[in-house]
């Protein structure tokens, strides 16, 4: 398996209001099921002071996310130019990743079961580890998701 970081473009979502046929409503069905891989490209931009409101970021990490594990992901940053985009990792930059389905929950619809996972790689040395916990301050760089190929 083989698997590519793709940039979202964030400006390509528009929003058409019509009359649902019952073909659509299955097509709607199937993909409200449908699931996806997001990343969020972070920079670093210093320490959180102590006594600051500033987010400290901590969750549970998953080991695995999805059906991707943390390990395959670190081999690929570490190992690949995995990026769609030009991008040269920093000191301290974070790469976040979120498994969960591409649609949110509508009212209308049965409840889905959670799914969500979550991980975070941090680059430090010249590579990218598993970050668990960071107290930084940081500024979205991009974001996108992954595309799986073969």
């Amino acid at each position: 398996m083989e698997i590519q970081f793709v940039e979202r473009n964030v400006n390509s979502t528009s929003v058409t209001y019509h009359r649902v046929t019952k073909e659509q409503k299955l097509i709607f069905e199937e993909a409200y099921l449908e699931t996806e891989y997001i990343w969020t490209l972070s920079g670093y931009l210093g320490k959180c002071d102590l006594y600051s409101m500033e987010f400290s970021q901590y969750r549970g990490v998953s080991h695995t996310i999805g059906e991707l594990s943390a390990e395959y992901l670190l081999d690929i940053l570490n190992n690949d130019y995995c990026f769609d985009f030009d991008y040269e990792p920093k000191e301290g930059d974070i790469l976040e990743f979120v498994y969960n389905y591409k649609l949110p929950d509508a009212k209308h619809m049965p409840k889905r079961i959670n799914i969500e996972c979550w991980s975070a790689f941090i680059f430090t040395k010249g590579k990218w580890v598993l970050a668990r916990h960071y107290d930084v301050k940081l500024k979205r760089i991009t974001q996108g998701f992954i595309k799986i190929v073969s």
